[in-house]
């Protein structure tokens, strides 16, 4: 089934490829003033019902890959879900054969549709997909293609106690998500612990828990002496203004010391 699918890809590119130039000894003037139709991220769940429909438009999104990426001396050659929605399967083929991508990636990408792709899958069912020649594919992360920031608040304080040091960095709220960015020093002699799994954000009567959905950097919980850690954590959505109070524990390996829990208050 993989080798169907690329296959596929390899003969609608070149394909193009081929036709590009006739097309453009045919048509260079008909189509000098014309203005090609595009579709945006939010736009783009319309190509999945009819990707024939949108053959020739400019496509501009971000994507998951779900399977490493095929290469030949003439390109690379994707799978992958675009809007991270398991439903839309699409096919992406670029110029590139050094291009640096992976199972997992988050990629963006702009480029236009060639045509669709119909085959099988390995349980015999039909797959139809669009097939899109890209003119560039950049590496992105989750945040920026699928929960952009609406508002940021940059807080940049530290609590430190006996040198176990907490800086937070900035609040981000979100369409579905709040996230907080932080990051830990360690300037004592002793290892130290950092319970994630205990974070919480206090807003108004409310207590969120961590979301645990693994899109972001992991902050490291066994921190040794000298080492500073940063990451993110992600929270449900929060209203639009008010305070809220970020939670946070973790303890020292030296137990003649006590760690209180760091307590930041925002206003935002």
């Amino acid at each position: 089934m993989r080798k169907c699918i690329f296959s596929a890809i390899i003969l609608l590119l070149m394909f193009s490829s081929a036709a590009c130039s006739s097309e453009d000894k045919d048509k260079k003037t008909s189509t000098s003033n014309e203005t090609t139709k595009e579709l945006k991220q939010a736009e783009i769940g319309k190509l999945y019902d009819n990707p024939k429909k949108y053959k020739g438009y400019k496509v501009d999104f971000y994507a998951r890959i779900f399977i490493d990426p095929e290469q030949d001396g003439d390109g690379t050659y994707i799978q992958a879900y675009a809007n991270d929605n398991s439903n839309y399967n699409t096919i992406i083929g670029i110029d590139d054969p050094d291009l640096e991508v992976k199972d997992g990636d988050i990629i963006h990408v702009t480029g236009k549709v060639k045509d669709e792709y119909k085959g099988e899958n390995m349980m015999g069912a039909t797959i139809i997909a669009p097939a899109i020649k890209a003119d560039k594919i950049e590496v992105s992360d989750y945040a920026t293609a699928f929960a952009p920031a609406i508002k940021t608040i940059n807080v940049n304080k530290t609590i430190d106690q006996h040198g176990y040091s907490i800086t937070l960095q900035k609040i981000e709220t979100a369409k579905k998500e709040t996230r907080a960015y932080i990051s830990i020093k360690n300037n004592t002699q002793d290892s130290i612990s950092f319970y994630s799994f205990n974070a919480k954000l206090l807003v108004n009567s409310s207590q969120m828990e961590k979301l645990n959905e693994g899109h972001y950097e992991d902050i490291q919980s066994d921190i040794l002496p000298g080492v500073q850690t940063e990451g993110v954590l992600a929270f449900p959505k929060i209203p639009d203004s008010g305070q809220l109070k970020l939670h946070l524990e973790g303890s020292s390996d030296n137990f003649d010391i006590n760690i209180d829990p760091f307590e930041f208050t925002v206003i935002y």
